[in-house]
């Protein structure tokens, strides 16, 4: 296994705490979230989300390590990390595999949620018991596009581009809240939730007129598509829901119809950051991987790393990376800390993050592709000779996808654009 460190860091602030996480987590994240990446990603849909599913068992080694308690409270056993130092923690998970470290961004959101938004009663029957360990086997899923709605459900919060519709209604009835509809099938983890963070409408004029409802997936008429068999980011299972008059207690709608636009801005000003940081890990191991291959590959009598050609293609590769991660960064830190004393943070700058790291990773994917040559199709990987595996076809796949996820990126540009200034 190669130690060397991976890149320069910049910043000559960061502690001693941070750089002992920063390597804890690029431990984990080869020894653990790489090889289960490349294990899920060729397996069913089905399999990979069945009871014996090696995802469970690195959900659990996630949090025995403290993965998934980067950000929970305090009280609730929180890693007192900085932002900063929670962003090189999460960095290195997605260089390991950006799908496994989105579903440990996922996995605690509806308790995060409740702790932020619910009554004491919901914090002390979900929060409580999933940031102390009393329920390990609970986790999250974000049900946020409808069937008849995708990026645009990322723009509902942006008049400008606001429509109208939505294809799960919550209706109020007595004491509580009615869910009809059905969500599509791209919301992350569904298929391993327990429960679900669902944005509903609540005024079918504008998607604006919404609200964001906890709901426990095992409630009588909720059902759970099949696992959604896709292109890239396998490991991070997507499926569909469907409500069939599914009542929920009226203190699980955490976000009614007045917050919701607001909560929704809020809400994207970092989870497009966020999306941000897992495609620069993506784009971050294809470079490190096509840099020791290119070390390794002799082609015209000598290493290709050798070739200037290959050295022009690998700097700009180093570049186009260092940019990304220049902006990324800079709103993670911005964007969380603001959210966390409770204002908003740049919209723009989240969107931008989001649109250039994701290009950026797909680029830099591609062109490790092209480095590698036919072997870089090979879905078993590249074998480096002290027996490490590089995996440039998936990781190729995989960033096409961010450029999708969470909002395609045209779309998000737009919404940017309608929050400049």
């Amino acid at each position: 296994m190669n130690d060397k460190e991976p890149f320069v860091e910049l910043d000559l602030t960061i502690s001693d705490n941070a750089r002992e996480w920063q390597r804890r987590a690029r431990t984990f994240a080869r020894e653990h979230a790489l090889p289960l990446g490349h294990e899920l990603d060729v397996m069913s849909a089905e399999d990979a989300v069945a009871p014996g599913s090696p995802y469970f068992e690195f959900l659990a080694t996630a949090r025995s390590e403290g993965f998934l308690h980067l950000t929970a409270p305090p009280e609730f056993g929180g890693l007192g990390l900085s932002r900063l130092e929670e962003y090189l923690v999460l960095e290195e998970l997605a260089t390991g595999d950006a799908g496994l470290a989105a579903s440990l961004f996922i996995a605690p959101l509806v308790y995060q949620f409740v702790y932020n938004f619910g009554s004491p009663r919901l914090v002390d029957e979900l929060a409580r018991p999933f940031f102390t360990g009393q329920r390990p086997e609970w986790s999250s899923c974000f049900a946020i596009t409808d069937s008849r709605h995708g990026s645009d459900m990322m723009a509902a919060h942006t008049p400008s581009l606001a429509v109208p519709g939505g294809d799960l209604i919550a209706r109020e009835d007595g004491d509580g809240w009615v869910l009809s509809g059905r969500k599509a099938p791209w919301a992350s983890c569904t298929a391993t939730a327990t429960h679900a963070l669902v944005c509903c409408t609540l005024d079918s004029s504008n998607l604006a007129r919404g609200g964001i409802a906890v709901v426990p997936l095992d409630l009588d008429g909720v059902t759970k598509g099949e696992p959604l068999d896709k292109l890239g980011l396998r490991p991070m299972n997507q499926a569909s829901l469907s409500f069939a008059d599914v009542r929920i207690p009226k203190d699980h709608l955490l976000i009614g119809e007045d917050a919701y636009g607001m909560a929704m801005h809020a809400t994207h000003t970092v989870a497009s950051v966020s999306m941000a940081l897992l495609a620069f890990g993506t784009g971050r191991a294809a470079y490190e991987g096509a840099l020791r291959y290119t070390a390794e590959r002799v082609q015209g009598g000598k290493p290709l790393h050798e070739h200037q050609a290959t050295q022009l293609r690998l700097f700009s590769m180093f570049t186009k990376l260092e940019a990304a991660r220049a902006l990324t960064r800079a709103t993670y830190v911005h964007n969380y800390e603001l959210a966390a004393a409770g204002k908003v943070g740049s919209l723009a700058h989240s969107c931008a993050a989001k649109v250039f790291a994701t290009e950026t990773a797909f680029e830099v994917c591609d062109a490790a592709s092209q480095l590698c040559g036919a072997r870089a199709t090979d879905r078993r990987g590249l074998r480096f000779s002290d027996g490490d595996v590089f995996y440039p076809e998936k990781l190729l796949r995989d960033a096409k996808s961010f450029k999708i996820a969470d909002g395609e990126n045209t779309l998000l540009a737009l919404i940017g654009a309608a929050h400049l200034g």
